[in-house]
């Protein structure tokens, strides 16, 4: 039967299936001298501007397709460029050796096996998948960093049919793009369903005492994992005093002062420590000498969160595999919710290729089970268990995988604040600085003075390349000078970064890098560069009191937390994204105008991610290895 009477959902199992089975037939191709494959590149992966594959009449080392691929100059170190297609070690060379034309010329290349015509067939088969879901009005997008553009049409004008081995054809990665399944979003990406956050076997509500104080959804059991008692030694009190005392005196966290908010006290650990020790005489000067009950926390659990997006590229090795991560509500003593949010944020300990892409599929399948059934509440606990048991990640303190511990507040302090916190080598927390976030009095907008609006620009017009690749990572000291923040603030809805208006060294001149480092600070996300003000009340119009600055917005119990448009984009558009102009006004006279729907883009990677899997379609996997950049996001 021809492919061309074949559904698409059967023509892409089809795919897989004879990929499958290719992979079982595949010999590895044969390189000589390959170079080791280098594990920092997992982080910082030299990226392919131009990818061709080519039918050999003359096999080269029983390998019967070449394929060549060209990088910026200075991306390969070396003359050979190793990589992992699931335990495969395959080796791109400019060498003049085992099929490559001429040495040192820039163009590397890779012999191997495959069943082109097969190839040509699963390529088809995936633009007619597409093909159906854009009749359906689906979109698909070409993402830089998190801004989209749509290429609806680059599909339906798919040059597929017309690739023509024989003379060599260029592999565009957009051919392997796949429109994701609609369902990812709510039910395998960000999970706020009631009948989730509120399963009473899993949470619990300290008001009304209903569900488990001990489920393992809640606040108390998650931190009395990373607490981890019997391994670490340190009581669960102790440990989460670590953390609330950090609010009570003022911190320096790389030069940065972190002022005291005292209103923590009355606002959270006094009805905490009350709750614990019912009738005793809780004072700010004696609290500490309280047990603290960990069932008892003010916590609402608002969303469980996949972000395996944050990953590396694991075809260098998987060190990161991404992040799991609960969202959770503070409540006031009436259990109402507080402007106040709280999120554990876990590196998935997964080591190899295999068990990334078997936990992916683990998330992937929740879009066939009913959010709050028992099915579905199932399997994710088996998905979040592998991350937030004691003694799943046994290198890090206390053998917990947490990451960091990220907070977002106004309910304590004006303006909002943000801050960070991770288990130290003591086994309790540190207070640390906040990743990608300069210190404020760098931000012109904060009022900044000459002098550092212009170290400022100094750091943006001296890395533009990386921030433009989005390869940077701020460190502590910068252009000479603790440089790295203690906290973010969010001073306005509209905030965002910049240095000076006006021409000169102390404007950073190119205005997508000033987006990228303002949009990758926590600040700028939760101000101006996603627009938070507006993009809340686009899926909630009645929820003005939680819109400003926060992307999940917390509701009382009962009520499903709401999303700001940066994460979901915007329905009223035909294409669904949400239209940001850009704050700082860029360019003068007609301002960029950047889009955004967060959770499109991290459903488009998953769905990659499953179907691509280690090596199940081999030129596929190596065209995502040599193609795919890590984000490198905090957020």
């Amino acid at each position: 039967m021809s492919n061309r009477l074949l559904p698409a959902g059967i023509l892409l199992a089809s795919m897989f299936l004879h990929a499958c089975e290719d992979s079982k037939k595949k010999t590895p191709a044969k390189n000589i001298a390959a170079a080791a494959v280098l594990p920092e590149y997992e982080r910082t992966p030299p990226i392919a501007s131009n990818i061709q594959v080519k039918a050999l009449k003359d096999p080269v080392n029983g390998n019967n397709v070449l394929l060549t691929a060209t990088f910026p100059r200075g991306a390969v170190r070396e003359n050979t460029l190793s990589f992992l297609v699931g335990d495969e070690t395959l080796s791109l060379r400019d060498d003049g050796v085992d099929g490559d034309a001429k040495a040192e010329d820039g163009i590397f290349s890779l012999a191997i096996s495959e069943d082109l015509n097969r190839f040509k067939e699963d390529l088809t088969a995936i633009q007619h998948a597409n093909l159906e879901k854009l009749n359906k009005r689906e979109h698909l997008f070409r993402w830089s960093g998190r801004s989209a553009t749509l290429i609806d049409n680059i599909v339906r004008e798919s040059p597929v049919k017309s690739l023509d081995f024989d003379r060599g054809a260029t592999l565009d990665p957009d051919i392997f793009k796949l429109i994701p399944d609609p369902e990812l979003k709510e039910r395998s990406l960000m999970i706020t369903d009631l009948g989730v956050i509120e399963d009473p076997t899993r949470t619990f509500n300290p008001c009304t005492k209903k569900g488990n104080p001990k489920g393992v959804w809640t606040f108390g059991h998650l931190i009395t994992q990373m607490a981890n008692t019997p391994s670490s030694g340190i009581s669960v009190t102790a440990f989460i005093q670590s953390w609330l005392e950090k609010w009570l005196t003022t911190q320096t966290i790389n030069a940065d002062a972190v002022n005291a908010r005292i209103n923590m006290f009355n606002t959270v650990i006094l009805p905490w420590v009350q709750k614990s020790n019912p009738g005793a005489t809780v004072t700010l000067s004696n609290w500490k000498t309280f047990n603290i009950d960990p069932s008892l926390a003010p916590f609402r659990l608002l969303a469980i969160v996949n972000r395996l997006d944050l990953r590396g590229n694991s075809g260098y090795t998987v060190s990161n595999a991404g992040e799991g991560r609960f969202v959770f509500g503070v409540l006031n003593t009436n259990c109402n919710p507080l402007r106040f949010t709280t999120i554990l944020e876990y590196g998935i300990p997964k080591n190899n290729c295999k068990e990334l892409v078997d936990f992916a599929q683990q998330w992937y399948n929740l879009k066939n089970l009913v959010p709050g059934s028992a099915a579905y509440n199932n399997a994710l606990q088996a998905i979040t268990d592998q991350f937030t048991t004691a003694g799943t990640s046994p290198s890090k303190p206390n053998g917990s995988s947490l990451n960091q511990l990220r907070t977002n507040e106004l309910a304590i302090g004006n303006p909002w604040e943000l801050r960070e916190f991770v288990i130290s080598k003591k086994g309790v927390f540190d207070e640390v600085t906040v990743k990608q976030e300069p210190q404020l009095k760098f931000n012109r907008i904060a009022g900044a003075t000459a002098a550092n609006q212009l170290l400022l620009a100094t750091y943006a017009n001296g890395n533009e390349p990386s921030i433009l690749d989005q390869t940077y990572a701020i460190q502590d000291i910068e252009v000479g000078t603790n440089f790295l923040g203690g906290k973010a603030h969010t001073l306005t809805p509209g905030h965002f970064w910049d240095a000076a208006t006006a021409a000169g060294a102390s404007r950073i001149t190119n205005d997508t890098v000033r987006h990228i480092l303002s949009l990758n600070t926590c600040s700028g996300c939760h101000g101006g560069e996603a627009n938070t003000a507006v993009g809340n009340l686009i899926n909630d119009p009645a929820g003005v009191f939680h819109a400003a600055f926060l992307q999940i917005a917390p509701q009382p119990f009962g009520v499903k937390p709401t999303l700001a448009a940066f994460l979901t984009g915007d329905p009223a558009q035909l294409d669904g994204l949400f239209r940001v102009t850009d704050p700082a006004g860029r360019p003068t006279g007609a301002p960029i105008k950047w889009t955004f729907n967060d959770l499109a883009r991290r459903a488009e990677d998953l769905e990659q991610l499953v179907k691509t899997g280690c090596g199940k379609s081999r030129l596929e996997s190596i065209v995502r290895v040599l193609t795919f950049k890590p984000l490198n996001f905090t957020h």
